[in-house]
């Protein structure tokens, strides 16, 4: 059996659906990693200060700790940037796979109908096809 356009048609955007859902699962997962990396971050500069301001800490803790925390919250500045991006992405191609799915509803529902219009015309010949008959019996008593 020959395949439709609207066949083909379905074929590319499943392909298309696979490959946005694809890109989307990996925008999800580079998200979560930008947002564990944050996390760390943040965990490491009250490590580091609970550290520094525990009793049994000496002034070369504190010292350490001051000299140290420029560069902490450097790294906390960039993972937050990071998870803006990568937030901005995953957004980015959530919008796309929106429309990659809005995209095959409608091809399949204009294949949907499609198949009732042809169905209808069938059923059309059909009745048009019993009508003829009745009129030829019905001429010939």
């Amino acid at each position: 059996m020959e395949q439709s356009p609207l066949d083909t048609l379905i074929a590319l955007r499943e392909q298309e659906l696979d490959l946005v859902e694809r890109s989307f699962a990996e925008a999800v997962a580079r998200e979560t990693a930008a947002e564990e990396k944050l996390s760390a971050a943040q965990e490491e500069i009250l490590s580091e200060q609970r550290i520094a301001s525990s009793p049994t800490a000496g002034d070369g803790a504190v010292e350490a700790f001051s000299r140290w925390l420029p560069a902490g919250r450097q790294a906390v500045a960039e993972a937050q940037a990071r998870c803006r991006e990568a937030a901005l992405d995953r957004e980015t191609v959530r919008s796309a796979l929106i429309i990659a799915r809005a995209a095959m509803e409608a091809v399949k529902t204009l294949k949907e109908e499609r198949q009732e219009e042809e169905q209808l015309a069938e059923l059309k010949k059909e009745q048009n096809a019993l009508d003829e008959l009745a009129i030829r019996q019905f001429s010939q008593s």
